[in-house]
C-alpha cells in the first residue's frame, strides 16, 4: 500500500471568505493508478479523523485502508472540514452541514480529476460521517453506491448517555471535545484491548458544533436519505446507534437497492472489533456485486 497525504484547496466550494483546505490521504494498491477500478471515499465520525481508517497507533491488522488496498481497492480518507488537520474556520458559526458536504464533494472531485480516468466510487461514512455521506450523496450525486456505517435515522441510542444529555451540553458555536468516557460502552466491544482504547481516545479530534447539533437533531437527514438513488448498504453492530436496525433501509425510499448488515460481536467502532475482518469482507462483497 502506498499512502499520499495531501491538502486539497476547497476555498471556492466552501465560499466562507477564508482559505479552506481538506486534509486527505489517498491509499492505493501497487499499480492502481494504471488499472484500478474502485475507489472508496471514507468519512470518519465525530471526535475522529481520517486515522480511523488507518490508525498509526495500532498494528496493521486494524487498518481498513490496508485491507481494502490488498484487495485492489483504493481508499481516499479525509478529515471532515473543521476536524483533524482540515481547516478550522473561525468563527465556527460560518459553517453549515451543506457547506461541509460541498467542501467534501469538491475535495473528492479534485482527486478524481487528477486520476484522469473513470473509477467506480463508493461513498462510506461512519457515525456522524454517515450523516455527512448521506448529505453529500443526496446533493452531489457522484457515488456508484453508498454505505452508511453506524448512523441511525431511527432515534439514536448512545451508550451510557443519550441525545437529551448531549444536547444539553452543546454550545451554540465553536469546536467541541467529544465526551469519550460515557461513549466507551457504545464505541468498543469488550474484546478491544484497553491500551488500544486509550490510544484511540488520545488521538481524538474536536468537532464543529454545527455538526454536533445536526447529528443530535431527529430526522436531520431523512429527506436526503429518501433522495439517494444508488444502492445503499446500512451497517449496524451488535451494540450500535439504531434501536431498530431492520427499519433503517426503509428511509432510503429511492435507492436502487438496500441491504442491512449486522456486525456480530462488535460495537459502534467496527474497525476495532475482533470481528472487523468479517465486516470488511461483507462490505467488500457488497461493493463487488452492486
Amino acid at each position: 500500500m502506498r499512502s499520499a497525504d495531501m491538502m486539497v484547496d476547497v476555498t471556492a466550494a466552501a465560499g466562507i471568505d477564508e482559505t479552506v483546505e481538506i486534509a486527505a490521504t489517498l491509499h492505493t494498491p501497487d499499480n492502481w493508478e494504471e488499472r484500478g477500478e474502485h475507489l472508496v471515499f471514507a468519512i470518519h465520525g465525530g471526535g475522529y479523523s481520517r486515522q480511523y481508517w488507518n490508525p498509526s497507533f495500532a498494528d496493521e491488522s486494524y487498518s481498513f485502508a490496508r485491507w481494502f488496498c490488498d484487495r485492489g481497492k483504493a481508499v481516499l480518507a479525509i478529515d471532515m472540514l473543521g476536524m483533524g488537520e482540515s481547516t478550522r474556520p473561525e468563527p465556527e458559526s460560518k459553517l453549515s452541514r451543506a457547506i461541509i458536504a460541498r467542501a467534501h464533494a469538491s475535495a473528492l472531485a479534485q482527486v478524481l480529476k487528477g486520476l484522469e480516468r473513470k473509477v467506480s466510487v463508493t461513498g462510506i461514512g461512519h457515525s456522524m460521517g454517515g450523516m455527512m455521506i448521506i448529505s453529500q450523496a443526496a446533493t452531489h450525486p457522484i457515488f456508484a453506491r453508498v454505505a452508511v456505517l453506524g448512523w441511525a435515522n431511527e432515534p439514536m441510542v448512545l451508550g451510557d448517555t443519550d441525545v437529551d444529555t448531549l444536547q444539553a451540553d452543546l454550545i451554540p458555536s465553536g469546536y467541541l471535545a467529544t465526551p469519550r468516557e460515557p461513549m466507551r460502552k457504545l464505541f468498543y466491544w469488550p474484546d478491544v484491548p484497553p491500551p488500544l482504547i486509550e490510544a484511540d481516545e488520545a488521538h481524538a479530534s474536536t468537532t464543529p458544533a454545527t455538526l454536533g447539533i445536526a447529528a443530535l437533531t431527529p430526522g436531520i437527514v431523512h429527506e436526503d436519505s429518501a433522495n439517494i438513488a444508488v444502492p445503499v448498504l446500512i451497517v449496524q453492530s451488535t451494540v450500535d446507534t439504531s434501536p431498530k436496525p431492520e427499519l433503517e433501509p426503509g428511509y432510503f425510499k429511492a435507492a436502487a437497492s438496500t441491504e442491512l448488515q449486522i456486525v456480530n460481536d462488535a460495537a459502534h467502532c467496527q474497525n476495532f472489533a475482533g470481528t472487523r475482518i468479517s465486516h470488511w469482507q461483507a462490505l467488500d462483497s457488497w461493493i463487488d456485486r452492486t
